[in-house]
């Protein structure tokens, strides 16, 4: 069971059509199920109607999903629930460290500021909190399907994070263990700029108890300057009127050339035929892809 989980924070470019597409394939190639969720938790960032907009390139793409469509917005008293059982428990605390201090106890780590621990044993705060998830002595390994053995050491590399935010909205972090959990994940298919995040959601995942799904970071795409393909580096939403080529398109990226006699016809037939044509370790030692890198 495999997962697409977009924010609606705008249309679909080929980054995530590419995302779609890998999560897709393999839930496919395993005779198993695509679910998609939509990650509505970060509202002054969301645009009216996108996650609409998402589901209707989807389907033009011809990536039929299983199930109903999930909405993080409709769970926040699940997420709420489960923090504030961390709390009582003692495995969480209340947090009420400002950037700015942050910033000024610690050097940056590679996934934002190392928490030094200011808040751990602060009994009362006087302004608004997050929640944080205690970090102790604490070294997740765990087997890639594409990058191979990793390890990471989240007391040095992260400390005490952050599940709740100060909003009472819940950080990425623990909305996508506990939807992954609630709804079955087995397989998760994702960007290699999200393999360190990995590290933190096993740990939580073992906090409570939870299995951990197998894991499979890709190369992520980037345009010409070799920034990766995002809204921030200005990447274009696709055409859902041209699904027949773009389609070709990400399955050039995925190492797969499209037989002549399938150009142009429509995604389900250019799938049906590429689920079984395409393997992941084709990727193997690669960290991005660009579209200079076609087919090499």
């Amino acid at each position: 069971i495999t997962r697409f989980a977009p924010s609606p924070t705008g249309e679909i470019h080929l980054g995530h059509a590419y995302s779609a597409l890998t999560a897709y394939f393999e839930s496919q190639g395993k005779t198993g199920r695509f679910l998609v969720r939509i990650e509505d938790i970060d509202p002054p960032r969301e645009i009216p109607g996108a996650a609409d907009q998402i589901l209707a390139t989807l389907e033009a793409f011809d990536l039929e999903w299983d199930r109903t469509v999930h909405y993080q917005s409709r769970r926040l008293a699940g997420y709420a629930a489960v923090a504030q059982s961390l709390l009582e428990g003692g495995q969480a605390f209340h947090c009420s460290c400002t950037r700015s201090e942050l910033r000024k106890a610690n050097e940056a780590g590679e996934l934002g500021a190392w928490y030094p621990g200011l808040c751990r044993a602060r009994p009362t705060h006087d302004r608004a909190t997050a929640i944080r998830l205690r970090v102790d002595q604490c070294e997740v390994k765990f087997l890639d399907g594409l990058q191979g053995t990793q390890s990471q050491n989240l007391s040095t590399l992260t400390g005490d994070y952050v599940i709740m935010r100060k909003n009472d909205l819940p950080a990425y972090h623990l909305a996508t263990v506990l939807d992954d959990v609630e709804f079955g994940i087995t397989h998760v298919v994702r960007g290699i700029d999200l393999l360190l995040a990995t590290a933190l959601h096993i740990h939580l995942q073992r906090v409570l108890g939870a299995p951990s799904p197998e894991y499979l970071h890709l190369p992520i795409l980037v345009n010409r300057a070799g920034q990766k393909l995002s809204k921030q580096t200005g990447a274009a939403a696709v055409d859902d009127g041209a699904a027949p080529s773009i389609a070709v398109t990400l399955l050039a990226y995925l190492g797969v050339r499209t037989p002549r006699e399938l150009v142009g016809a429509r995604p389900r037939e250019l799938w049906s035929w590429a689920v079984e044509a395409w393997d992941p370790a084709s990727l193997a030692g690669r960290t991005r892809l660009s579209e200079d890198q076609f087919m090499n």
